[in-house]
């Protein structure tokens, strides 16, 4: 999404118009990133020196602790109380002293977004585990192919060797679905394009020690009926269901977790199971955006996976 979109666009929970934009910044790379060490007294938001919202953290992992680095959209970045704030307390609670949880959302960002960024500069965090809470961004549609023209700059130039052989092929597939699925206009990352990206996080995972833990986005649609001002504003073409996107996106992360058999938190199954639109401040609105109950139960969710998975490892390590 092009950073003019997201800094003039943007508005949820209690962030609305350049509110947002000032939590961001030009970046050459990226097109835009969150605004490094930027204070926001108003909004309660803040953003340390690596661009993560929350306080300053050294480089250096302290000892005996597990690093959790949560990427995602504005839906990981949150409002109030994002979630990785949440999950903090409660595996302070429930395991204290043995975790530590950045915040590594950005507001408009792709799942290519984050894939970039982890390599380029989060990747000497050393995180144990990599929560990846994407898609809502990657399945809008793109009329002047912003992402889609940076990406092709990306895996065609020498700045991005290690992306280069892996995803093109995915990404050219996935163009060619999208024309003939969904019209002329491209999504900013389509569905196959995602699953290469989500495949290789699994990948990056093996390589440097961590453990990728992948996210279906709940949302709040009431039915397959889209909100007109997604539609006013582009982000989805008239005619389409964002809902039928939604689920599209959703399933390719189920089933690359099971290829892969790595942990998912399936949030979307959850929410419809357990509330739903209550879930939302103001689905009518906004159905992409939980409320605070709605955080709570990403948190609690993802503390029980983290848990079980930190059981899982000692116990293996035991068996060494």
């Amino acid at each position: 999404m092009p950073f003019e979109r997201v800094k003039y666009e943007v508005r949820y929970g209690h962030f609305s118009g350049n509110v947002v934009g000032r939590f961001l910044e030009y970046d050459p790379v990226l097109t835009f990133r969150n605004r490094r060490g930027a204070s926001f007294p108003d909004t309660g938001v803040r953003i340390n020196s690596l661009g993560l919202r929350g306080p300053e953290v050294a480089v250096a992992k302290p000892p005996g602790v597990r690093r959790v680095l949560c990427l995602g959209d504005s839906c990981t970045f949150g409002a109030a109380h994002p979630y990785p704030e949440i999950l903090q307390q409660i595996l302070d609670a429930r395991a204290p002293g043995r975790f530590e949880v950045l915040n590594g959302g950005v507001i408009g960002y792709t799942s290519l977004h984050g894939l970039e960024w982890f390599e380029r500069e989060l990747s000497p965090l050393r995180p144990d585990v990599v929560t990846l809470y994407f898609g809502w961004n990657d399945m809008w549609r793109e009329k002047d192919s912003a992402v889609r023209a940076w990406f092709k700059r990306r895996v065609a130039g020498e700045a991005a060797p290690r992306l280069r052989s892996y995803l093109w092929e995915a990404a050219s597939r996935g163009l060619t679905y999208v024309e003939s699925s969904f019209g002329r206009s491209s999504l900013q990352v389509p569905p196959e394009q995602y699953r290469a990206v989500l495949a290789r996080f699994a990948r990056l995972g093996r390589e440097r020690g961590f453990e990728p833990v992948y996210l279906t986005a709940p949302s709040g649609f009431d039915g397959d009926r889209t909100p007109q001002w997604l539609v006013r504003q582009g982000f989805v073409a008239r005619g389409d269901s964002a809902a039928q996107l939604r689920r599209t996106y959703n399933r390719i992360v189920v089933e690359v977790t099971e290829r892969e058999r790595l942990p998912l938190v399936d949030g979307a199954a959850d929410f419809e199971r357990s509330g739903g639109r209550a879930l939302f401040g103001d689905p009518d609105y906004d159905p992409i955006h939980p409320n605070d109950a709605g955080y709570r139960r990403i948190a609690a969710a993802l503390a029980d996976r983290l848990l079980e998975l930190e059981s899982a490892a000692g116990a293996a390590s035991a068996r060494r």
